[in-house]
């Protein structure tokens, strides 16, 4: 218990960045509360806090364990709730991390209607698509597209995203459609361009079960799948990108499918991760129940498979 109110008397202290005011929240006096952080720094071995005549900032060792600190009282906040009320009852705060484009357009509009279900629970959603590690940054779930290999994470599979090929209508009648994927190499061609390291993919086909990597040359390059599909919307010319991109775009009639018959039938997979623990909080497992059922719902629209 003591090492527990150190930590907490720690984690006031940062958040305010003043011993003065964490020690009037806790009805401590001062020197208490700069004693108390000190003994755990001294338990430590590290410096947490720089000292300054008017403020606190946290040390590198100090931002990382703050960050730890801050997971442990979440968990602890969280299991309190849990044995006050329903084990089987999701509450606390559940903090998301999705995969950017397939959450935005398809995670994100489900959302309102899960926060419904349970209103006892808070969400706090991000974003991205960059690598990041759960546990340090207190993510409970992520949703990710493509193979994660991390043995400290729970993986379930949901879906598969398949890439598709299209491009406008107006577009196929001014330039023609392609029968074959050689054929590109005439067209205009729109392509995603990886920002950390400013490359193209290749395009992929199949046929008679060989796949194919075709290099195109593409006279258009985003960084951004959505500033992609609204070019091609548009009429700027062929792009290959998942199909849960293209699909409402496909449905409206604003974009047309080529080269079905040499579409690659591997695809990237599409799970939700979570970090390891022995005990799946209700609020995780839930979540991963909400993303089974709307991933089952994505596909019996054809938007992944």
């Amino acid at each position: 218990m003591d090492k527990l109110k150190s930590l907490m008397i720690f984690m006031r202290s940062a958040q305010h960045g003043s011993f003065s005011e964490a020690a009037r929240q806790l009805s401590m006096a001062p020197s208490a509360v700069s004693r108390a952080v000190l003994r755990l720094e001294d338990d430590l071995g590290v410096r947490l806090l720089h000292r300054t005549t008017r403020s606190l900032a946290l040390t590198e060792d100090g931002k990382r364990f703050y960050q730890r600190c801050q997971q442990i009282l979440n968990d602890l906040e969280e299991a309190e709730l849990e044995v006050k009320q329903s084990q089987s009852m999701p509450i606390g705060t559940l903090r998301l991390d999705l995969s950017f484009v397939f959450g935005k357009l398809h995670i994100a509009p489900a959302l309102l209607r899960f926060a419904a279900q349970y209103p006892e629970l808070n969400l706090n959603v991000s974003f991205n698509d960059r690598l990041i590690d759960l546990i340090e940054e207190g993510i409970d779930a992520t949703v990710r597209i493509g193979m994660i290999s991390d043995s400290g994470l729970i993986m379930q599979h949901l879906a598969t995203a398949r890439y598709i090929t299209c491009a406008s209508p107006q577009y196929l009648a001014q330039y023609g459609t392609p029968t074959t994927p050689t054929e590109l190499l005439q067209h205009r061609c729109v392509n995603f361009i990886f920002p950390q390291t400013r490359r193209e993919p290749n395009w992929k086909f199949e046929q008679d079960g060989k796949s194919i990597d075709l290099s195109v040359d593409s006279y258009l390059r985003f960084d951004n799948s959505e500033v992609i599909l609204e070019a091609v919307i548009q009429g700027a010319g062929v792009v290959q990108f998942p199909k849960f991109i293209a699909a409402k775009a496909i449905a409206r009639g604003d974009l047309q499918p080529i080269l079905q018959p040499y579409a690659p039938q591997v695809g990237l997979p599409i799970a939700v991760l979570y970090p390891q623990k022995r005990y799946l909080s209700a609020k995780v497992r839930v979540f991963v129940e909400f993303m089974r059922e709307l991933t089952a719902a994505l596909k019996r629209v054809d938007v992944v498979d």
